[in-house]
C-alpha cells in the first residue's frame, strides 16, 4: 500500500485561506446585492408614494376624485355595502350602464356615492395625471374607491369597473393597514398600491401604479458593481496579507523549532552516551558479559519492530535494555564474579540486583517508562520468576520482549566455561520454553524474524565500536529499517 503524500503546510494553509476568503466574499456579495437592491427599491417606493400623495393634496383635479362628488359620504362599511348593489361579481365585472345620464356610468342604487364613477372632465384629469405622473416614469395607473370600484384609469374603458379578485385583496390590505404595498415585476417594472387618506386618516381611495424603474436599476447595478469591486479588492488584500503573516510567522517558528530540536537531539545524545558509558562500565565489571548490553539492546529493538511498536516505544525499550543490569553495581564482587555455582544465600543477594537497579533510576524522570525492563526482566509467564512472581500479561510488554532477547544472547554467547551455541539451538530452546518462561506472542514474533537478522546483529556488535552500534540502533525512530540497516 502506497504512502499518502503529505501536503505542504504552506499549500494547505493557502488553500484553506483561499476557500475561506471566497466563501466570505460570496456571502458578503450576496448580502450586498440584496441590501443595495432592497435599498434602491425602498427609496423608490418611498419617493413615489410621497410624490403621488403630494399631488393629490395640491392638485384640485386629483383631490376631487376622492374628496368631491365621488367620495363616500359615510363610513367605509357603508361604502362597501353600497358596492354590493352592483350587479354581477362583487370583485370583478362591469358596472351596469345608467339608463340615462350625461357622462358615463352611474351608481345604480348606491347610497354611498353620488352621480357616476367617470369624472366629468376625464380628458382634463387624464392630461393632468399624465403630465405629473410621467415625471416619475409611471406607465400604468388605476384609482380605486375603497370598495374596489375604478374611479380613474389610463384606460378609459375600465372606469366604473370593479377590481379583480387579486386587486381587491391588495386594496383591502392597503385600506386596513394604511400602508403601501409593492412588488417587483419583470422588465424593470415596480407595481405599487398607495393609500390616499382624507380627514381622520380615513383611506378615501387607493392608487395602483406601475412604474418603470430602468433608471433606478442602472443606479442599483452601478452601486452593486462598485461594492463588489471594493469587496473583491478587500478580500484579495485580506488573503495576501494573512498569507504573508502566516508564511513569515511559520518561518520564524520553523527556525525556532529547528533550534529546539537540535537542542533536544543534543540532550538525548548526551543521555544516550551517558547510558552507553554506564552500560560499558557494567559489562567491563562482569567479564562474562562483555558487549552483552549492546547486543540485547539490538535484539530487543529488532524484536519490538517486528511487533510493530511505535518509534517512541522503541527508544524507551532500548534505554531499559541498556540499563537492565545496572543494579549489579550493588552486588559484591565475590558473588558477581564467582566462577562456581552460587549458594542459595548468594542467589538471594544476586536476585536483589533488579530492585537495586530500579531504586537507583526511579528518580530520573525521562527513564521512568524504561524501568519496567530493569525491574521485571527476570519474571516468567508461568509465575516462577522474580522478584514478584508475576504471570502472563501481568508482566509489562517491554520486560516480556527483553526477557526472550536476554535468554537468546545467553545461549548464543561464549562463556569461560562453555562455547556459545547457534541460532537453531537457541530457537529450539525458546520454543520449548513458550508459555512457561516466554510469552507466546513474543515467541511468534521472534520466529518470524529471519535467522540472518539475528546473526548480523551479533556480528555488528562484535566488530563495531560501541558508538557506532548506538548510532546504528538510535532506537530506530523511523520504524522502517532493521537495526543493522
Amino acid at each position: 500500500m502506497g504512502k499518502t503524500k503529505e501536503v505542504n503546510p504552506y499549500r494547505r494553509f493557502t488553500w484553506t485561506l483561499g476557500i475561506s476568503v471566497i466563501l466570505i466574499g460570496l456571502v458578503l456579495s450576496a448580502v450586498t446585492l440584496w441590501a443595495s437592491s432592497s435599498f434602491v427599491i425602498r427609496e423608490t417606493v418611498d419617493l413615489t408614494n410621497a410624490s403621488v400623495v403630494k399631488h393629490f393634496i395640491k392638485l384640485p383635479q386629483l383631490a376631487d376624485l376622492f374628496g368631491g362628488k365621488g367620495t363616500q359620504s359615510t363610513s367605509g362599511d357603508k361604502g362597501r355595502t353600497a358596492a354590493s348593489s352592483y350587479e354581477g361579481d362583487s370583485h370583478a365585472g362591469h358596472m351596469q350602464p345608467a339608463a340615462s345620464g350625461s357622462s358615463g356610468y352611474e351608481h345604480a342604487g348606491s347610497e354611498g356615492y353620488e352621480e357616476h364613477a367617470l369624472p366629468k372632465d376625464y380628458e382634463g384629469v387624464y392630461n393632468v395625471v399624465r403630465m405629473h405622473f410621467d415625471l416619475y416614469s409611471i406607465v400604468e395607473t388605476n384609482f380605486y374607491y375603497p370598495d374596489g370600484t375604478i374611479n380613474f384609469s389610463y384606460d378609459k374603458s375600465r372606469v366604473g369597473q370593479k377590481a379583480s379578485t387579486a386587486a381587491y385583496s391588495a386594496i383591502d390590505q392597503v385600506v386596513e393597514k394604511k400602508e403601501v404595498l409593492h412588488d417587483r415585476m419583470s422588465g424593470h417594472r415596480l407595481h405599487l398600491w398607495l393609500p390616499i387618506q382624507g380627514e381622520g386618516n380615513r383611506v378615501n381611495g387607493v392608487v395602483e401604479i406601475v412604474r418603470d424603474i430602468t433608471e433606478q436599476d442602472l443606479v442599483s447595478s452601478w452601486l452593486q458593481v462598485t461594492l463588489l469591486t471594493v469587496i473583491l479588492i478587500g478580500m484579495l488584500a485580506l488573503f495576501f496579507g494573512l498569507r504573508q503573516v502566516f508564511v513569515y510567522s511559520t518561518r520564524i517558528i520553523d527556525g525556532k523549532n529547528k533550534e529546539l530540536n537540535a537542542m533536544i537531539d543534543t540532550i538525548e545524545r548526551t543521555y544516550d552516551e551517558s547510558l552507553q558509558a554506564l552500560s560499558s562500565a557494567l559489562d567491563s565489571r562482569d567479564n562474562e558479559t562483555q558487549g552483552h548490553s549492546f547486543r540485547v539492546t539490538a535484539y530487543a529493538t529488532r524484536l519490538a519492530m517486528e511487533m510493530r511498536l511505535s518509534d517512541e516505544d522503541l527508544g524507551l525499550l532500548a534505554r531499559g535494555a541498556l540499563l537492565h543490569d545496572v543494579g549489579k553495581i550493588g552486588v559484591p564482587d565475590a558473588i558477581l564474579l564467582k566462577p562456581d555455582k552460587l549458594t542459595e544465600d548468594e542467589w538471594v543477594v544476586m536476585k536483589r540486583h533488579v530492585q537495586l537497579g530500579h531504586q537507583m533510576l526511579q528518580h530520573i524522570a525521562f527513564l521512568q517508562p524504561s524501568l519496567d525492563v530493569v525491574l521485571y526482566h527476570h519474571e516468567r509467564v508461568d509465575g516462577r520468576g522474580y522478584p514478584f512472581g508475576l504471570q502472563g500479561e501481568e508482566i509489562p510488554l517491554f520486560a516480556r520482549i527483553f526477557s526472550l532477547c536476554d535468554t537468546y544472547d545467553a545461549i548464543t554467547s561464549d562463556r569461560p566455561y562453555r562455547k556459545g551455541r547457534g541460532y537453531l539451538e537457541a530457537r529450539a530452546e525458546i520454543e520449548r520454553c513458550t508459555e512457561t518462561q516466554f510469552c507466546p506472542m513474543v515467541v511468534e514474533a521472534f520466529l518470524r524474524i529471519p535467522p540472518e537478522d539475528w546473526q548480523e546483529i551479533q556480528e555488528i556488535s562484535r566488530v563495531a565500536h560501541e558508538d557506532e552500534v548506538l548510532d546504528r540502533l538510535r532506537f530506530q525512530r523511523s520504524g522502517r529499517q532493521a537495526i543493522a540497516g
